[in-house]
């Protein structure tokens, strides 16, 4: 039903409400995936069973500190502090970073290359952290010679050494930024820009495909268009059409590209459905990292919480109660559990925005106000936020993150230090 004309918003506060929304996704966006990647990071290699024992209350808190959980006592925890994010933030804030230097105005999966090729050497520069986590297919990738002269190619070779059956989730934990960068871009724009940024490291289709439609759905979200289960059905059909066209245009150019594996859609199908956690066996072992376990378990929590807002019998919702319920449903079950809920968190936190993330997480979150900088600016490159921002003055967006480059002893003398803080937490304990 329509308002008379006499109560009819004014133009101008419905496009201020519209911004507020939309600054609140993006903030969601970005510290949802954060939040979701420190608290995951409690379980990270854990199977369910150890989780419920070493977390038999399945309470997590990071905020105050004093109270904060404390971590499981074992030697990766013990690199961590309290409401620390982990590689996966990390590189997400590179893709970041590298969008907020030229002020939005491109894409580059080039110079992402550039910026993860200094992370994997002395860590993320702008917050002064070391590189912790590098798993095994960006590290071989990465490190290569040819690498930042042609990523892609260099992960394709490296895939196809691998007998084109490797498929970790080494991509979908940090493309979610691009989410909010297509906010203004078309659906097949945003498919091209998500499988740009995979191919830098991850070259198997499943990574491609789950890129793709994990930043079509955080784009569709934030701009209003996804909010219903059947929203997602259309979104991946729509990501296996392009997915055929792109591979087809691939392989006009590149001949061996004939010999790739088909893009298998019920495997795909069957993880896009999983009626539960349980059934996606996020702590099987050697296939924790498998792309499509993560994939998976995002979009089966983004369809909990739209079937929880669905089913609520009052007419003021409460999404505030529904993040951190559903992150710690997933995190319980081990595995990869850190990069399961970045983008699990991701999704969730585009879906029900940043006020609704529960603040003895959120205030615990280290660099949580540097994030939500980053966050502001973001939202001012893209048109929805006030204020202005020039990513060339921000240092943070600097290659060396405006602290300069470290020399190879420099690394190793704070290599050694963390060495020392771990050995000495073991000795206490």
């Amino acid at each position: 039903m329509s308002l008379p004309p006499s109560q009819k918003l004014p133009t101008r506060l419905l496009e201020n409400l519209a911004d507020y929304t939309l600054q609140d996704r993006v903030a969601g966006t970005l510290f949802g995936s954060a939040l979701g990647d420190a608290i995951g990071l409690y379980t990270e290699s854990l199977s369910a069973k150890q989780s419920e024992n070493s977390y038999p209350t399945r309470k997590f808190i990071l905020a105050p500190p004093a109270n904060g959980t404390p971590f499981r006592h074992d030697h990766h925890r013990s690199q961590h502090e309290l409401g620390d994010w982990t590689d996966d933030t990390d590189h997400a804030m590179l893709i970041l970073l590298s969008y907020l230097h030229d002020d939005g105005k491109k894409l580059s999966p080039l110079d992402f290359a550039s910026r993860l090729r200094t992370w994997v050497e002395m860590g993320l520069r702008a917050l002064d952290t070391l590189p912790l986590g590098l798993g095994q297919t960006i590290g071989t990738v990465v490190r290569a010679t040819a690498f930042l002269e042609d990523p892609e190619g260099t992960a394709r070779d490296a895939w196809v050494k691998g007998m084109r059956d490797v498929a970790p989730n080494g991509s979908l934990m940090r493309t979610h930024p691009l989410g909010p960068m297509c906010l203004w871009r078309t659906l097949e724009e945003t498919f091209e820009v998500a499988a740009s940024f995979s191919v830098v490291t991850h070259a198997d289709p499943r990574c491609v495909v789950s890129c793709a439609i994990g930043t079509a759905l955080i784009r569709g979200i934030i701009r209003g268009e996804v909010y219903e289960e059947k929203h997602i059905e259309e979104l991946v059909a729509a990501a296996v059409t392009w997915y055929t066209r792109w591979r087809r245009e691939k392989e006009r150019t590149d001949e061996s590209r004939s010999k790739d594996p088909p893009l298998d859609l019920d495997e795909l199908y069957r993880h896009t459905k999983a009626n539960t956690l349980a059934d996606l066996e996020l702590d099987d072992g050697p296939k924790i990292g498998y792309v499509y376990k993560t994939f998976g378990s995002g979009i089966l929590l983004l369809r909990q919480a739209m079937r929880q807002i669905a089913s609520t019998n009052s007419i003021i919702r409460t999404p505030a109660s529904i993040f951190e319920p559903l992150i710690t449903d997933l995190i319980m079950q081990g595995g990869d559990a850190d990069t399961n809920a970045c983008f699990a968190g991701a999704l969730l936190g585009a879906y029900l925005g940043f006020k609704a993330l529960p603040l003895h997480w959120r205030d615990g979150l280290r660099h949580g106000e540097w994030l939500l900088s980053k966050s502001e600016a973001l939202c001012m490159v893209l048109g929805i936020g006030r204020g202005s921002y020039s990513g060339v003055e921000d240092k943070d967006t600097h290659l060396d993150g405006g602290r300069g480059m470290l020399t190879k002893e420099q690394m190793e003398e704070r290599w050694m230090i963390l060495q020392v803080k771990v050995a000495q937490e073991y000795h206490e304990q």
